[in-house]
């Protein structure tokens, strides 16, 4: 009677090559978690200093669409001197304020700024520009504006930033503040226009918005 061996060497042999997934699989999941959180962090990064980037033509967009503004405005009967010359130099604090953000810290060295630092510093003088923008037609507007010249004040600045910037906190950070307060005084002044314009501000608004939000969210695939 043959006896048999009840742990056989090469059994126990094969069973020591088996890989442990218990601790094994551990790792690989926290790998592709990792690998996720550096995908959007990279991806925050690089639509951060795109953002930083375009400011310059921000600004020089903005000048250029506050010339025809004055001069339309002073054919219809607004936009005195004293009064242009306000505007301006509130538009103008705006515009220096942002070349010198990015001047000081994107365009000299990227790395000596964080980019969160600047894209928030540039958001607040976003907000301030739109602020000093929309206040316009409380300084700038004659008495009864037509329907084109409110709304090129109220639209086209707006559209230009959202088109130019490509990112949705930025271009709400201008186009917010200076769309309410043109829709306030079409709504506050007896324009002849302002009711009609008003409505025509807020429908042009809220499409672009969709369409930039959408945009930001499939530009890069996610990983997960």
């Amino acid at each position: 009677m043959a006896l048999i061996d009840p742990n056989p060497t090469g059994l126990a042999f094969e069973s020591a090559r088996l890989p442990k997934h218990s601790h094994d699989s551990v790792f690989p999941a926290q790998a592709l978690a990792r690998l996720a959180e550096l995908h959007d962090e990279a991806h925050r990064d690089w639509r951060l200093s795109q953002v930083l980037d375009r400011s310059p033509q921000a600004s020089l967009a903005l000048m250029l669409l506050g010339v025809p503004i004055l001069l339309e405005a002073s054919l219809e009967g607004g936009a005195l001197l004293s009064e242009a010359f306000v505007w301006s130099l509130w538009l103008l604090t705006g515009v220096v304020a942002m070349t010198v953000i990015y001047i000081r810290g994107f365009a000299r060295h990227p790395a000596l700024q964080p980019l969160e630092s600047a894209a928030g510093e540039l958001n607040k003088f976003l907000t301030y520009t739109g602020l000093a923008w929309g206040l316009g037609t409380f300084l700038i507007m004659p008495d009864q504006p037509s329907l084109g010249l409110i709304l090129g004040f109220g639209i086209v600045p707006g559209l230009a930033l959202t088109f130019i910037l490509k990112d949705e906190r930025a271009a709400f950070a201008f186009h917010a503040p200076a769309a309410l307060l043109t829709v306030s005084a079409c709504v506050l002044k007896p324009w002849s226009h302002g009711l009609l314009a008003s409505g025509l501000i807020v429908l042009a608004c809220l499409p672009g918005a969709f369409m930039l939000h959408r945009a930001n969210h499939k530009r890069v695939p996610a990983l997960r």
